[in-house]
C-alpha cells in the first residue's frame, strides 16, 4: 500500500552482486537495485571483487557469497579468517569466481585469492584491506542481518531550488516491513515532521520518495532515517550532501583559505569570555584569543569573497590539552593553540567559542552560513596521532607504535616514516591493527557528516599506511558521495622538496587522495620570486608537475606560504629571525628597506600562484605581507582594515584583484595551461576552456620589457581583443601575436574584452 496518494518512481536495472560490499551491507545479499551504467573502481589486475558501486538491496540474506572478478585461467581458491586462512575452491560462472561462506558475525574478514595455488601479494589500491599479523590482505565487510538498512538510490537538487530523492528500505533477513510513521527526513533545515518535506513510502517494495521545494541557494544535504514493523532501526542513517546552486560547482573552482583560527580573529575581544592562554608558556606559542566567531565576522564583511576565496580550510577543530608542553627545540614550551594534538575524535576546542556561545555552536552556525554563501568549509584531519591524553589512548594504550621519535638516532623521518612519533607526547596510532583503523576512519566519516564538511585535508599524509587514505576514501564515497552526494575533496599535506613528485602521487589515486599540495612547485615559487630566481626553472618545474601528477593535475594546491615555512615576506626581505620572536613586519611600517620591492614580489607571486591549475591557496596574512620567521613566528595574529598599513592596503588591493580575475574567469580556474613565453625574468602562458580564454603575463626585470608574443596553437587568442582585468585601461588587440609592453615587476590578466 502507499501511505499517502502519490506516484513512486519505478526504480531500473537489476544488477548481479558483485563483490564484497561494506559499510553494513554483506556480500551475496539477493535482489539488488541498481542505476543504469553504475560506476565502477576496477583495479589494474582486472578483478573488482571488492570495488563495485554500492548494490541496492530489498532484502537482507545472513548468508555470505563473495565473488571475485578475473581475467586469469585456472584454478581460483579464497582463504581467509573466515575459514582460518585454509584455501578453498572458487566456482567460475562466465569469468566470475563466487564462494558461499555461509553465516557470518558482522565485522571485518582478512582474506586472500589464490590463483593456480598461488597466493596474491598485496591487495589492489582499489580494495578494502586489512593487515592480519603483519600481513596486509583484502577485507570482507560483514552487515549486520539482523538489522534493517536504509540506502539512497538517488538523490538531486535543481537550480530553482528542488530536491527529489529515492530511498530503498532493505529489511532484515526476517522480511519485517518499513514502518511508514517512522521514516523521518530532513534536507537542510526543513523536514518533514514540519511538512516542508514530502515523504511517499511504499510498504510493499520498501521504495521511499521524497521532495522538497523552494530551497534558497546553498547546501541542503539530505538525511534520513526510518524502522521496521517491530521497532528496529535501519543499521545506519542516510546521509546525502546537495547543493542549490545556479552552476554546478567544480573543485577545479575552488581557492583555498586557510584561517588559522586562533590567530585570525578574536569575535569577543574583551569581553568576559575572551580565550585564556594555557600559561607557562611564551605568548608567541599560546592561545590569543582568535575564535570561530571571528572568523564569521571576517565572513560578513566579504573578507573572503573579495579575495576571491571560495573554499575555507580550518585548523583542526579537536579539543587539544589545557596545558604546556615542551616544543621541538627542547627549551620552550608550546600550547594546543595550532589544534594538532587532539584528545578526542568529537569535542570541539572550546577556547575557539566565545562569550555567547560554545565552540561547537558557534562552529556550526559557521558552517551553515559558509554554505549559504556558496563556500566550500574544509576540515583539518589529524589521522597519523593523538595527544597522549586522548580517549583512543586511555581506553586502548595498545593501539599505538613502539614509540621512538622522529629524527633520533636510528629513527629517520624517512627511514621510519609509518612509525615513529613526532614528539614523546604524540603517540603514533599503528594502522596495521583493524581495530585502529575501523574506529579512526568510523569516527573520521561521523565527524564530516556530523559537521556537513566539504572536504578534508589529511594532516602528515607520507607518515601513514596507505590503506587509512584508501579507506577513508571508499568510506566518503560509499557513505556520503553515494546516490548524487557531493564529492568531498580529500588533499594531502606531504612535505617534500623540489623534486618530491614522485612521493607526493604515491598517496594520489581515485582510490586515494584526490590531490596534495604542491611542496615541489612551492620552492620553485619562492626561488622564482623571493630569491631572484629564473622564469625557465619555475615553467620547468610546472612541466614536471604537469607530466607527473596527469589526471590529477586540475586538483593540486599551488601555494607560496603557510603555516611551517618562513612567510614570504620575510624570505624576500631576508631578515628572518628566530623562531621564538625578533623579526621585523617591514610592511607593518616603520622599515627601512624598500617596501614597494617587497609588495612587487609578493603580489607578482600571487599573480603566478592564483592564475595556476588546481585550488589554489591563500594562508591567512599573506595577502597583507604578514611577516615571521619558523613556527611559530610565522603564526602572528592576523590584522584587518581600518588597521592596516598603506604597503598592507596596497598589497591587500593587488590580491584582491588577482582573486576576482580568477573568479570572473572559467579559463583561469578551469583551462588548459599553455605557456606562451618564458626567458629569466618574462613569462606569459594562456589558459583555454573551449572558447573561454585568459593570459597571464608578468615581468620581474627591473626594466620595462616590450615584445611580440605569438599565440601558436591558441587559436581562440587570434582575432581577440583582450583587457587587463587589473589595469582596465589596458587593452590588446591579436592578430598571431600578443604585443606586450610590461614595466619593470608589472603583470597583466589579459581576458576577452
Amino acid at each position: 500500500m502507499l501511505v499517502r496518494t502519490a506516484s513512486v518512481a519505478m526504480l531500473v536495472a537489476l544488477m548481479g552482486l558483485s563483490g564484497c560490499v561494506c559499510a553494513g551491507l554483506t556480500c551475496g545479499e539477493p535482489e539488488p537495485i541498481g542505476l543504469p551504467d553504475a560506476p565502477d573502481d576496477d583495479d589494474a589486475g582486472g578483478d573488482d571483487d571488492d570495488a563495485t558501486a554500492n548494490p541496492v538491496l530489498t532484502e537482507r540474506s545472513c548468508e555470505v557469497r563473495l565473488q571475485h572478478t578475473t581475467e586469469a585461467s585456472g584454478t581460483v581458491e579464497v582463504a581467509g579468517e573466515f575459514n582460518d586462512w585454509v584455501p578453498a575452491a572458487m566456482t567460475e560462472d562466465n569469468g566470475t569466481w563466487w564462494a558461499d561462506l555461509g553465516e557470518l558475525a558482522p565485522g571485518s574478514y582478512g582474506y586472500k585469492i589464490l590463483t593456480n595455488g598461488e597466493w596474491e601479494g598485496a591487495p589492489p589500491a582499489s580494495a578494502y584491506a586489512k593487515w592480519v599479523d603483519g600481513t596486509e590482505n583484502r577485507a570482507l565487510y560483514v552487515g549486520d542481518c539482523t538489522q534493517p538498512l536504509l540506502q539512497i538510490v538517488l538523490a538531486q537538487a535543481s537550480p530553482s531550488g528542488e530536491v527529489t530523492a529515492t530511498l530503498q528500505f532493505a529489511t532484515a533477513a526476517d522480511g519485517a516491513a518499513v514502518d511508514p510513521a517512522s521514516v523521518r527526513v530532513q534536507v537542510g533545515k526543513a523536514t518533514s515532521e514540519d511538512g516542508e518535506v514530502i515523504v511517499v513510502t511504499d510498504e510493499e517494495t520498501g521504495v521511499i520518495s521524497v521532495s522538497a521545494t523552494d530551497l534558497a541557494a546553498g547546501k541542503h544535504s539530505l538525511q534520513a532515517w526510518a524502522s521496521d514493523t517491530t521497532g528496529r532501526s535501519s543499521e545506519k542513517p542516510v546521509f546525502v550532501p546537495l547543493w542549490v546552486e545556479d552552476e554546478p560547482f567544480r573543485w577545479e573552482d575552488g581557492l583555498i583559505y586557510f584561517a588559522f583560527v586562533d590567530r585570525f580573529r578574536n569575535g569577543d575581544f574583551g569581553e568576559p569570555g575572551a580565550t585564556s592562554p594555557v600559561g607557562d608558556t611564551a605568548p608567541i606559542a599560546d592561545y590569543q584569543g582568535g575564535d570561530y566567531l571571528g572568523v564569521l565576522d571576517a565572513m560578513d564583511e566579504d573578507w573572503f569573497s573579495q579575495l576571491g576565496a571560495n573554499v575555507l580550510w580550518l585548523t583542526p577543530v579537536y579539543e587539544n590539552p589545557d596545558a604546556p608542553y615542551l616544543a621541538a627545540d627542547g627549551v620552550n614550551n608550546f600550547s594546543g593553540f595550532h589544534g594538532y594534538w587532539p584528545t578526542d575524535p568529537f569535542a570541539i576546542e572550546g577556547k575557539l567559542g566565545d562569550a555567547w556561545a560554545d565552540s561547537e555552536t558557534r562552529l556550526v552556525e559557521l558552517i551553515e552560513e559558509a554554505h549559504s554563501r556558496g563556500i566550500r568549509v574544509l576540515f583539518d584531519l589529524v589521522l597519523n596521532h593523538v595527544h597522549e591524553d586522548h580517549v583512543y589512548r586511555s581506553e586502548h594504550p595498545e593501539w599505538f607504535n613502539g614509540g621512538c621519535v622522529c629524527g633520533t638516532d636510528g629513527c629517520g623521518w624517512e627511514e621510519r616514516a609509518v612509525d615513529c612519533w613526532f614528539t614523546p607526547y604524540l603517540p603514533d596510532l599503528n594502522y596495521r591493527n583493524p581495530w585502529v583503523l575501523e574506529r579512526v576512519i568510523d569516527d573520521t566519516v561521523e565527524l564530516v557528516r556530523r559537521f556537513d564538511v566539504d572536504g578534508v585535508r589529511v594532516d602528515a599524509a607520507k607518515h601513514m599506511d596507505h590503506v587509512v587514505m584508501r579507506t577513508l576514501r571508499r568510506r566518503l564515497r560509499e557513505d556520503i558521495e553515494a546516490g548524487g552526494g557531493a564529492q568531498v575533496y580529500a588533499v594531502g599535506e606531504t612535505f617534500t622538496g623540489g623534486d618530491g613528485h614522485g612521493l607526493i602521487m604515491d598517496y594520489v589515486s581515485p582510490d586515494e587522495l584526490d590531490a596534495q599540495f604542491d611542496f615541489p612547485l612551492f620552492w620553485s615559487i619562492r626561488d622564482a620570486f623571493a630569491n631572484g630566481g629564473s622564469f625557465q626553472g619555475l615553467e620547468a618545474q610546472v612541466a614536471t608537475g604537469q607530466a607527473v601528477y596527469g589526471d590529477a593535475y586540475p586538483l593540486m594546491s599551488p601555494f607560496l606560504g603557510n603555516h611551517d615555512i618562513l612567510r614570504f615576506s620575510t624570505e624576500a626581505a631576508g631578515n628572518a629571525g628566530d623562531p621564538w620572536g625578533g623579526t621585523q613586519d617591514f610592511l607593518a611600517g616603520g622599515a627601512t628597506v624598500d617596501q614597494w620591492d617587497l609588495i612587487n614580489k609578493q603580489s607578482m607571486a600571487f599573480a603566478f600562484t592564483l592564475t595556476q591549475p588546481g585550488l589554489p591557496l591563500i594562508y591567512y596574512g599573506d595577502e597583507i605581507g604578514l611577516a615571521g620567521a619558523g613556527d611559530p613566528d610565522n603564526r602572528r595574529f592576523m590584522s584587518f582594515e581600518p588597521n592596516l598599513s598603506a604597503n598592507q592596503t596596497e598589497l591587500l588591493t593587488r590580491v584582491r584583484a588577482i582573486g576576482q580575475a580568477r573568479a570572473a574567469s572559467k579559463a583561469l580556474r578551469r583551462g588548459d595551461r599553455t605557456q606562451l613565453w618564458v626567458d629569466d625574468s618574462l613569462l606569459v602562458y594562456s589558459r583555454q576552456d573551449g572558447d573561454d580564454v585568459a593570459v597571464v603575463a608578468m615581468n620581474k626585470a627591473d626594466t620595462p620589457r616590450v615584445v611580440s608574443v605569438p599565440v601558436g596553437a591558441v587559436t581562440a587568442l587570434t582575432g581577440s581583443t583582450l583587457v587587463d582585468a587589473i589595469h582596465p585601461e589596458r587593452i590588446v588587440s591579436v592578430d598571431g601575436a600578443i604585443e606586450l609592453s610590461l614595466g619593470a615587476w608589472e603583470y597583466a590578466i589579459l581576458v576577452p574584452q
